[in-house]
């Protein structure tokens, strides 16, 4: 698969393209997990911090972004191949409110 890989930190107003497009494994999904091809990603902030050093991930490389949306490609339990899901932000979503059912 196809991803935008950051191999360590980086000062953007020297280098403003730390990420590199790269062929990687596709990862197979463990009991509970699931896989998900990717339809699009926000990048916000906490990324910028990795990719500055601000926060610095607990290895290298890493594929930057976590705030996903996306499809199903295979599945562990609770889960269809198809079905289509968000993935939110690190401090979590409640999946109830208007902006979790509007997408």
């Amino acid at each position: 698969m196809k991803a935008m890989v950051l191999k360590g930190t980086h000062d953007l107003s020297e280098n403003n393209t730390p990420l590199e497009l790269l062929e990687i494994p596709t990862p197979k999904p463990a009991e509970g997990e699931v896989l998900i091809r990717v339809l699009a990603c926000g990048v916000c902030h906490t990324d910028m911090d990795e990719v500055e050093g601000r926060v610095v991930p607990p290895s290298f490389p890493i594929v930057p972004g976590h705030q996903v949306v996306g499809v199903i490609e295979e599945t562990g339990l609770r889960f269809n191949a198809g079905d289509m899901v968000g993935v939110a932000w690190i401090g979590g979503a409640c999946g109830e409110c208007g902006y979790c059912g509007s997408g």
